[in-house]
């Protein structure tokens, strides 16, 4: 009688043993999706070459911005996912320090982008340690450039909207930005007056895998 009751107790301990084992393996996966950023976010580095690479981005784009051009023409200028990330490494922090409109979050910090077919890819590591993931669409309004969210992920891990809400920053809004029926979870405004009192205007903008196109109209 002992020896026949042993042994559904033995099963009962193994199938318990497997499920906790299963268990075990589910949530140490999905820690490890949740901790580990996705593969082309790094954090910031001392290393020299990036600061040189990106205040060489910085230097190249406001040659081209603020060249006098003799003719109305439509111009514009392609970038590459690499060189902004060079300038967010090296760059950002300083130009902020200087440009009281833009802030970002308290604690947000090390900001990277991917650029994707009609998506920008923006992850950036939250006040908890974690890697946020917000995937950003963008689009053009009468006064602004708006970016809407389209998807978060937590690190690898996509994350429900009902839960992501929560654990974003507000709307990333920049001051003197648009109406606020254009207002998406990122606006910027769509022109912008230059050193010498000339205004530019965003007029096309285009993303594909890798860069981002922009197109701008000097105004009169």
């Amino acid at each position: 009688m002992a020896a026949g009751s042993k042994e559904p107790r033995t099963r009962r301990r193994r199938l318990i043993a497997a499920v906790v084992g299963g268990v075990t393996v589910f949530v140490l996966i999905v820690a490890a999706l949740v901790l580990i950023g996705p593969g082309w976010w790094s954090p910031a580095t001392d290393d020299p070459q990036v600061a040189i690479r990106g205040n060489a981005v910085e230097q190249g784009i406001a040659s081209t911005v603020t060249r006098v051009r003799q003719d109305a023409a439509p111009w514009g200028f392609a970038i590459g996912e690499d060189d902004v990330n060079d300038w967010l490494a090296s760059r950002l922090d300083p130009w902020l320090a200087h440009d009281d409109r833009f802030r970002l979050p308290t604690g947000w910090t090390d900001p990277r982008i991917r650029f994707e077919d009609d998506a920008i890819r923006l992850a950036v590591r939250s006040p908890a340690g974690l890697v946020v993931v917000l995937d950003l669409v963008p689009r053009l309004e009468s006064t602004a450039v708006v970016l809407d969210l389209g998807g978060t992920s937590m690190g690898r891990l996509p994350v429900p909207d009902f839960l992501s809400n929560p654990m974003l920053p507000a709307s990333l809004s920049v001051e003197g930005g648009p109406d606020p029926a254009e207002a998406g979870f990122l606006t910027m405004p769509r022109s912008f007056e230059l050193g010498d009192g000339r205004r530019i205007r965003i007029e096309d903008l285009e993303v594909v895998a890798g860069e981002m196109g922009i197109r701008f109209q000097t105004l009169p």
